[in-house]
């Protein structure tokens, strides 16, 4: 990613801001597994967005005034005893050549720094960046930071700018797009390594173990828990026990992606377990593959996600009673359970999407009709990336294969 773009991100922030301010990033700390072991760690989004940096505990601070802005990095100090045990940690040119941020100094400098711009009246606004996606999730470090800000300090004006910074990251520019089409390219490698072993008989989690494997090989890894669902299992959206042994004759649905530099790809493919699809399940495969193409077919700048959403479910209501997969249209729900599209980018939930929301051209969203079957014990999903364009849209997974004919001549090698 290009230096000028974490300037031109941290600009856009500092033009949202009033004067006597500062805003609070934090890049976040492992969390805790089990007695000394951590979870690997994963780089608070929105601190990546606007620095490019990814290491723990870093901090950054934008402090805007009459006199200017001025922004200032915290890292880690050098330990070199510590470097033995964890490896070398990020230095201040180091820092300074991704970001773009020229004044680095260490974390200890931090609480020092707020502390005097409060004293000496020169900041009147704090600004956080609080991201909770439900009451019950654990708090993250930026909401524990603006408590201990309001009882510290209770005469500031403590404001969150999470949605400020989820707008910015929904529009993505053509450098993200790049990185987005990279994570697809691999995730492509990784379904295709699926499919050159997939077989009756083998468990749902060695057919994921050759989508990792191909993912660690270039350097990527998921973009999520991998669900490898078959026959039955199919039906549950996030499957993740992968252990079921594959039937002869049983479809398998992969939901998977490859992270690539943070940027996630989303994917769902539905594959014939024996190499070939049954004449039932072809029928039901086109139902959904059908649903998919007139979806993407109406994605353009203006359209909203609940419309795409009945494009899907106008299309069952004509041909899942068709193909008696549900005996009247009132009964989709019993098929069909989940929404269309989801914005896409470094989270695959990405952030920036609203009751209601209306598409614009940098928008990247998933298109993944899916039709599950209790009957038949059934379920299929077909997704893929696309980006909304000043024209309309551009599919940025076109080479992973989903026509049957292209499904079985690949799987017949």
């Amino acid at each position: 990613m290009e230096l000028n773009m974490y300037v031109t991100r941290r600009e856009h922030v500092f033009a949202t801001m009033d004067e006597q301010s500062c805003a609070v990033f934090f890049a976040g700390e492992a969390v805790k597994r089990s007695s000394d072991a951590t979870y690997p760690f994963s780089v608070n989004r929105n601190f990546f967005y606007l620095t490019g940096l990814d290491e723990n505990g870093l901090i950054l601070l934008m402090v805007k005034t009459s006199q200017g802005v001025k922004e200032i990095l915290y890292i880690h100090k050098t330990d070199e005893v510590h470097e033995k045990w964890v490896g070398r940690t990020m230095r201040d040119e180091q820092a300074t050549q991704i970001s773009g941020i020229k004044l680095v100094e260490t974390i200890p400098q931090f609480e020092h720094n707020f502390s005097r711009g409060i004293y000496f009246n020169t900041l009147n606004t704090v600004y956080i960046d609080a991201e909770r996606y439900d009451v019950e999730a654990r708090p993250f470090e930026g909401e524990n930071f603006a408590k201990r800000v309001k009882d510290l300090y209770p005469g500031l004006n403590v404001v969150n700018l999470n949605m400020t910074i989820n707008r910015m990251r929904s529009l993505k520019s053509p450098a993200e797009v790049a990185q987005l089409k990279k994570a697809i390219e691999i995730t492509r490698y990784g379904i295709e390594a699926i499919l050159k072993n997939l077989k009756p008989g083998m468990k749902e989690y060695e057919a994921a173990a050759y989508f990792k494997f191909e993912l660690a090989l270039r350097n990527a890894r998921e973009s999520f828990d991998t669900i490898a669902a078959s026959g039955p299992e199919a039906r549950i959206l996030h499957y993740v026990r992968n252990d079921r042994t594959i039937q002869d004759g049983d479809l398998i649905l992969f939901d998977l992606g490859a992270e690539y530099g943070h940027y996630c790809a989303d994917i769902s493919r539905t594959f014939p377990a024996s190499g070939k699809f049954t004449p039932r399940q072809k029928e039901l495969y086109n139902i959904v593959l059908l649903a998919q193409k007139r979806v993407i077919e109406a994605v353009k700048p203006g359209v909203t996600l609940q419309s795409l959403n009945e494009i899907v479910k106008e299309t069952y209501r004509v041909e899942a009673v068709k193909a008696k997969v549900i005996e009247k249209p009132e009964q989709i729900d019993e098929i069909y359970y989940h929404g269309v599209s989801h914005l896409l980018g470094l989270d695959t939930h990405d952030v920036g999407q609203v009751e209601a929301m209306v598409l614009k051209p940098g928008h990247v969203i998933t298109v993944e009709p899916g039709l599950y079957s209790a009957k038949e014990g059934v379920g299929i999903r077909i997704e893929d990336n696309v980006r909304v364009t000043e024209q309309g849209y551009e599919v940025l997974s076109p080479d992973i294969l989903k026509e049957i004919d292209e499904i079985e001549a690949f799987m017949s090698r």
